[in-house]
């Protein structure tokens, strides 16, 4: 053995047993090896615990106590140093339990001899160094996996969850206790996904980065990327690894970016789209002014201008509708209440809930503290998703529910609805200008109520189902 210094401790209630085994040490003649001794199961204890010794060679009789004793005692202790058991006769129920409780070795002590004894003491350090050198890889790589900010998880074949890291929680809401026997499919939102993952998981093929939309146990839509691979455990048992990356932020900035761009370019062709139009439509009202003062006696004629009039005045009220959408708010920020925000908001739009027979259902937390906002811009960004809401529900049994509540840094208010739905390959396009599905819709509400959250600072989330019906969620900073 090519150790600098080995520490032996033997743990022997019977000094002349304790003599041999030393002699047989002796018979070694390695001057780096140490041999202390000890007749005390506590003391022996003690040393394990404290990690004073490299080796410890552990007689099966102790007194009141045996070697199985000792072995189950120090299975509690961080340290995992070699324990070689001694015992005066061979007992095959021993045997197995000493290797059980974690003996590296079991020795009969009329069968022992120096060459018996140095290569168990060599084979237990390098098993030693095997173990400590694997538990190390297995807590890096444990740490990896409790560490990550993915979610890592392991299913069975079918995609039955069987572990997973705690990023479960911060992604999706569940527990640890909470996925074991859950399917991984049923977390998927959208049919088509599920179709796919399901085709992927009977056909045992790997996956890698397939976006969906996951729900969270609080029902929040999550925009994440998938990858499965199919390996097999120890067992040989086929198992799933699979990785969930949430990419439901950087979605959103994107769609944000994309919304503000689209804003954008919108304003620029409004505007000049605007002036062209007003400076001819300026002149057909002057010249209609003087058309009906020469005409004035003439009651066929004055009933045509009236309508060139009334169509006038429209086109002019387009142009400032479509300016005003367009161009940024401008913002007169107080304190209020979000509760009295949207109760307002929920008055204006009362005769509609009444005339559709729906089910009002709020909930306002009387916990949060007053957010600065231009109340009545808000108020608008408020009242055009209730009246998308109302308009998307049927005559009967629709229910809109109406939440405000504290979460982390944010005052959150959550609308809902058990309308239509919006279609997955519309998401996307909800809050662009002139976007509608309504066939007298200007596609203008909900563009301009992204544009006035935005302004101040929130975020707006949405998710939907068909048929099911839609979600909007928006959070105002508390400062």
């Amino acid at each position: 053995m090519n150790r600098a210094l080995l520490k032996v401790l033997i743990i022997d209630d019977d000094e002349d047993d304790f003599f041999i085994t030393n002699s047989i040490i002796e018979e070694l003649n390695s001057k780096n090896i140490v041999v202390d001794w000890t007749p005390s199961f506590v003391k022996g204890l003690e040393s394990y615990k404290n990690d004073l010794h490299d080796i410890y060679i552990v007689d099966y009789l102790l007194g009141a106590k045996t070697g199985i004793d000792f072995l189950i005692s120090v299975s509690a202790f961080e340290n995992k140093k070699p324990i070689i058991m001694l015992t005066g006769k061979g007992d095959q129920n021993v045997d197995k339990q000493a290797m059980t409780f974690g003996a590296y070795d079991y020795l009969v002590k009329n069968d022992l001899t120096s060459s018996i004894l140095e290569r168990t003491m060599r084979y237990s350090l390098d098993r030693h160094a095997a173990n400590k050198k694997l538990a190390e890889s297995e807590a890096k790589y444990r740490s990896i996996f409790e560490r990550s900010r993915d979610m890592i998880f392991i299913t069975d074949p079918a995609g039955i969850f069987l572990n997973a890291n705690e990023s479960a929680t911060r992604i999706l809401g569940y527990s640890r206790s909470d996925l074991i026997g859950m399917n991984i499919i049923s977390l998927i939102s959208q049919n088509d996904q599920k179709k796919t993952l399901q085709y992927h998981i009977d056909n045992l093929m790997d996956i890698s980065d397939l976006e969906c939309t996951i729900s969270s146990q609080n029902k929040q839509s999550k925009i994440c990327l998938l990858s499965i691979i199919f390996q097999s455990d120890k067992e040989n048992n086929t198992i799933i690894q699979g990785l969930i990356h949430d990419i439901t932020k950087r979605r959103k900035a994107e769609n944000d970016l994309a919304t503000a761009e689209k804003l954008a370019v919108t304003g620029r062709v409004v505007r000049m789209i605007g002036h062209e139009i007003r400076n001819p439509l300026t002149n057909i009202n002057l010249s209609l002014e003087q058309i009906e003062f020469e005409t004035k006696e003439n009651s066929e004629l004055l009933m045509y201008i009236d309508i060139i009039r009334r169509n006038s005045e429209r086109i002019n009220s387009l142009i400032t509708e479509l300016l005003n959408s367009s161009k940024p708010a401008e913002l007169k920020i107080s304190k209020k209440s979000i509760n009295t925000v949207v109760q307002q908001a929920l008055e204006l739009v009362a005769d509609r809930i009444h005339l559709k027979n729906v089910n009002l259902v709020t909930r306002f937390s009387t916990d949060i503290c007053d957010i600065s906002i231009d109340d009545e811009k808000v108020k608008i960004a408020i009242l055009n998703i209730l009246v998308n809401a109302i308009e998307s529900m049927p005559e009967k049994n629709g229910v809109l529910e109406v939440d405000t509540r504290g979460e982390d840094d944010f005052c959150v208010l959550e609308i809902s609805d058990n309308g239509c739905g919006i279609p997955a390959d519309q998401m996307g396009k909800i809050f662009d200008p002139y976007f509608s599905n309504k066939q007298k819709g200007t596609g203008l509400g909900l563009s301009t109520t992204h544009n006035i959250i935005r302004s101040h600072n929130a975020i707006i989330d949405v998710s939907s189902e068909v048929d099911k019906g839609t979600t909007f969620v928006v959070k105002f900073n508390f400062n």
